[in-house]
């Protein structure tokens, strides 16, 4: 069998080509070209003499284009109209696992194989995705809106691993990158600073009003790309404490409240995918990748589903994905609105 892995130049991409090597006669790295800067190219770089050492064929593809009009372009409407966007499911559903899917249609390949900490199980005829071992290193939820026609060629070899275990395997194997630092920016905003990103982008008003819900001036902020939801410092606002409870990006207004208002039991959701079977009733969610996961229940009502949580929670944004979890199980989500 053959099997074709998402090489990043990362540790977790490196053990993952590995493993595999271990386990099918034939494996093909492949690295993608996002964008042009100098991490990409060392990316390229460290995939490429981890490929030469495991002794396996190597390929990058170019999809600059597509990752530029699908996630860049997408993060930089979804700030101008106040959402608060999260690349990275994008990117996993349009570019990288798309891309997958079709060079193993191209290189007719048996498996796809990446370094997502997550774990896939087999139920009857379906494929089930699971949250990781380690909580810590979860990253089911960035790969939600993922379906049964990818799901069925992946795998997630570090599923049961933690980060220490992975980098020991890598080091066992004499893989340069052992100890290579994990990015925890978004990759095309290396410095973190998506302010000074959106600027380049977009043209905006710098000030405008930051007024109550019943619409009293409180002042003025500085441009509505700086703020985010649930926001309570940088304000510049006396009394309080206020926080910020909507974006309006189209009249140019920063909202705020107090904490008590900022709290929702209902979420609307919109773009909703089900994994599985579509599936209405109790289960928990998370708001944000790192968030803890809350009790409540999916309803549909003419075609359109919101979460009923069982207690209100602070700090819902809109772009944000919600994801639904049965105890580990994912069962699917949406993008808050």
């Amino acid at each position: 069998m053959e099997c074709l892995v998402g090489m990043s130049g990362g540790v977790d991409s490196s053990v993952t080509a590995a493993l595999m090597k271990k386990k099918y006669n034939s494996v093909i790295g492949c690295t993608f070209r996002m964008i042009d800067s100098e991490n990409t190219e060392n990316s390229i770089s460290d995939a490429k003499k981890v490929a030469d050492l495991l002794k396996i064929r190597h390929i990058v593809v170019d999809c600059r284009e597509n990752f530029k009009n699908l996630v860049m372009d997408n993060f930089i409407n979804m700030y101008k109209n106040g959402y608060t966007p999260n690349p990275c499911v994008i990117c996993n559903k349009f570019v990288k696992f798309q891309l997958l899917s079709e060079l193993r249609k191209q290189y007719n390949v048996d498996v796809l194989a990446t370094g997502h900490y997550a774990v896939l199980r087999k139920n009857n005829s379906k494929i089930e995705l699971h949250q990781a071992t380690v909580l810590e290193k979860d990253q089911s939820y960035f790969l939600y809106k993922l379906n049964q026609d990818v799901l069925k060629y992946l795998e997630f070899p570090l599923g049961n691993l933690n980060k220490s275990q992975t980098r020991e395997i890598a080091r066992d194997f004499g893989i340069h990158v052992s100890d290579k630092l994990e990015s925890q920016d978004i990759c095309f905003i290396p410095n973190g600073n998506y302010v000074s990103f959106l600027k380049k982008h977009l043209s905006f008003a710098k000030h405008g009003e930051i007024i109550t819900e019943k619409g009293e001036v409180l002042g003025l902020h500085k441009g509505t790309i700086n703020y985010t939801i649930g926001q309570r410092k940088g304000l510049g606002l006396s009394g309080g404490p206020f926080f910020v409870k909507e974006i309006d990006a189209k009249n140019n207004r920063i909202v705020v409240s107090n904490i008590n208002n900022l709290k929702e039991d209902i979420i609307n959701i919109r773009d909703v995918n089900f994994i599985n079977e579509e599936y209405i009733g109790e289960c928990e969610v998370k708001i944000r990748s790192a968030n803890r996961k809350y009790k409540a229940e999916i309803v549909k009502e003419n075609n359109n589903f919101y979460v009923h949580l069982f207690e209100p929670i602070f700090g819902i944004a809109k772009g944000q994905h919600c994801v639904f979890y049965s105890d580990t199980k994912v069962l699917g989500g949406g993008i808050i609105c």
